[in-house]
């Protein structure tokens, strides 16, 4: 069995949620059966995919990595996890805020010039999807330059002008629109606040404390070893998009690489409170409605999502050639990382067929 898993001493059953001990070996056949399961039924070339359940422990993989080598994904293996980004950057956020640095009510624009309407927009607004402004990456100018120079390098100014071209969907505060130029701008916040580059505060606050020695963010500082290839579906062909487009494209929207282990430390972690303190984590998990089918509320870069084993706090996340998801149930202290190379997977459908899996008897 590709993966691994552990319970107590000698792989003992160990106690989970509700009645009685889980079988942790047991469960770990039937999450890895599950999970090759779901890659079947989608398509999809690879998944990574950890779960814990009180003191069960399921780090497991299936499919190919690397479909011309043949080479079979490893759950310890690298993918883009685009938006997921979102919920690390909001948590520098609110430690900045924490720190006395930051109001959520302060106006945009007195930290970054050039935005429309930046001074009806707080940051609350910007982390929670409620500031209206137009998504950079559904710009036909945008897209229109990216295919036209894949290669290109681009600034966070670059991006939030494509946005700016546009007309905002709402005035600030009055709906929610999920749009990558909100977290491009709390990028640009949190260097403007601290005076110092983001990537270095992520490492220096989130990434080093929290021991996540997987996850860094593309284009802006050497990678680490282990990313697998991404695909995409193109005139019924199977594609290599792994680096069809600069990562400087998501940068603090969507730009960091991890694996299953490090985003399922992070959540826990996060939402345990190991993170922020008490009124910082009451602010991210206070939602606005995000009219989605799934999708119950959306707070501070913190998504709170329906599933078979109760309400979850987390993300979801795309990004060219991989998805991915990681949630975790604080009730039920259980937490599912979902990744997947290939840009029209379902993560999220695959979150809930193993959450699905641990409430069988």
């Amino acid at each position: 069995m590709e993966g691994d898993h552990g319970g107590g001493p000698g792989g003992s059953p160990a106690p989970g949620s509700g009645a009685g001990a889980v079988d942790c070996d047991r469960l770990a056949l039937r999450l890895q059966a599950a999970l090759g399961a779901a890659i079947d039924a989608q398509g999809l070339p690879g998944a990574a995919a950890a779960v814990d359940l009180g003191g069960c422990s399921f780090r497991g993989a299936a499919g190919m990595a690397d479909i011309e080598a043949r080479t079979p994904v490893k759950p310890g293996d690298l993918f883009r996890v685009g938006s997921i980004t979102k919920t690390f950057v909001s948590t520098l956020v609110l430690m900045l805020r924490a720190e006395g640095e930051l109001s959520l009510d302060d106006e945009v624009s007195t930290y970054v010039a050039g935005v429309p309407g930046g001074e009806q927009i707080t940051i609350r607004q910007i982390l929670n999807h409620t500031s209206g402004l137009f998504n950079y990456t559904n710009s036909h100018d945008f897209l229109s330059a990216v295919e036209a120079d894949p290669t290109r390098v681009w600034t966070p100014e670059e991006l939030i002008a494509f946005s700016a071209a546009e007309p905002p969907y709402f005035e600030p505060g009055r709906d929610f629109e999920y749009s990558n130029t909100n977290y491009i701008l709390a990028g640009l916040i949190v260097e403007a606040v601290s005076g110092k580059p983001v990537v270095e505060l992520l490492h220096t606050r989130i990434l080093e404390p929290a021991g996540l020695a997987s996850t860094y963010l593309d284009g802006a500082e050497p990678a680490v070893p282990g990313l697998v290839h991404g695909y995409g579906s193109y005139d019924g062909e199977l594609v290599d998009t792994t680096s069809a487009v600069d990562p400087s494209s998501a940068w603090t929207s969507g730009g960091l690489v991890s694996n299953t282990e490090d985003l399922t430390t992070f959540f826990v972690r996060l939402l345990d409170g190991g993170l922020l303190g008490p009124g910082e984590l009451a602010e991210m998990t206070t939602g606005v409605d995000a009219l989605s089918a799934d999708l119950l509320e959306y707070g501070l870069g913190l998504a709170q999502r329906a599933s078979p084993v109760g309400t979850t706090y987390g993300h979801g996340g795309s990004m060219w050639g991989f998805v991915a998801a990681s949630f975790h149930a604080v009730e039920r202290d259980a937490a599912i990382t979902v990744l997947v190379n290939h840009e029209d997977g379902d993560a999220e459908k695959i979150v809930d067929d193993l959450a699905r899996t641990l409430n069988m008897p």
